[in-house]
């Protein structure tokens, strides 16, 4: 049985249909890279899988257990399957890097206290370990992507590249079954570009789950177990990166790469 499976997924803006009717399927530890042009669903399918967007119809089973259609009360447990590392970092810029990991995890540590009626005198003795605790995984994890001698410096002292590892760290401390990245490095300066992938290609090496929007083609076809070439909020092509990259069978794929193709021949002139 496959690890994530997604069954005929739809999501409308008003009349505008942005996914329609979208379905595939992962194993655990695959990488799958997600490809086409803008405004064609590809965010989109990211926010819904994060459930940051509901879908208005379709299935999300993980792991067996169906996490959409989800209750009200399933929808918290829900978005802890999924993490997602946003395109523009988005950062706390009054927190520095190490706070900015640990605040979604002292959150959640808060919640399930108050869920429990804990008394408030053993609430604030556990409230005092599980940060401490917290803030040695943060560290562990800043350490992990680099930026160990970067733990107490805020946003706006970073460069782009070490602000997407942050997220990347705030991303991996929520413990998800699945990692979602959307189009990681398109907010960097091409000197950037390659120490972001290092990270992400070190996450796949290491077994994770991890879905990708991106623009790095040559990347996506590196790291990729598979590849999904979306168009018009649909799934027009899925294989291998040898299928979809060196003998696309759809039309639209074949003509999406050549225009990459072509683009890049024209920058390099």
């Amino acid at each position: 049985m496959a690890f994530l499976e997604v069954k005929n997924l739809h999501k409308n803006y008003g009349e505008t249909q942005v996914l329609k009717g979208v379905s595939f399927e992962m194993n655990k530890g695959e990488a799958l890279s997600i490809i086409g042009s803008s405004g064609n669903g590809k965010t989109t399918l990211l926010r819904c899988l994060n459930f940051l967007e509901v879908p208005d119809g379709g299935e999300i089973i993980v792991d067996g257990k169906t996490v959409f259609p989800f209750s009200a009360k399933e929808n918290a447990d829900s978005r802890l399957t999924f993490g997602l590392v946003f395109q523009n970092f988005n950062l706390f810029p009054q927190y520095s890097a190490l706070r900015n990991v640990t605040l979604a995890m002292d959150l959640r540590d808060e919640k399930e206290l108050k869920a429990q009626k804990v008394k408030r005198l053993e609430k604030k003795r556990l409230l005092k370990v599980f940060r401490a605790k917290n803030e040695q995984t943060a560290k562990d994890l800043l350490k992990r992507v680099g930026l160990a001698d970067k733990m107490n410096n805020y946003p706006c002292e970073l460069s782009g590249g070490q602000q997407q590892r942050v997220a990347i760290a705030r991303a991996l401390a929520m413990s998800p079954d699945i990692l979602c990245f959307d189009e990681p490095t398109s907010a960097l300066d091409p000197e950037l570009t390659g120490e972001v992938l290092k990270v992400i290609k070190g996450l796949v090496d290491e077994g994770r789950t991890i879905i990708i929007v991106t623009h790095e083609m040559e990347f996506a076809k590196n790291i990729s177990n598979k590849v999904i070439f979306m168009a018009d909020g649909k799934i027009e092509e899925m294989g291998t990166p040898e299928e979809i990259f060196n003998a696309p069978k759809n039309e639209k794929t074949q003509l999406f790469l050549q225009k990459l193709k072509e683009e890049k021949i024209e920058n390099a002139e």
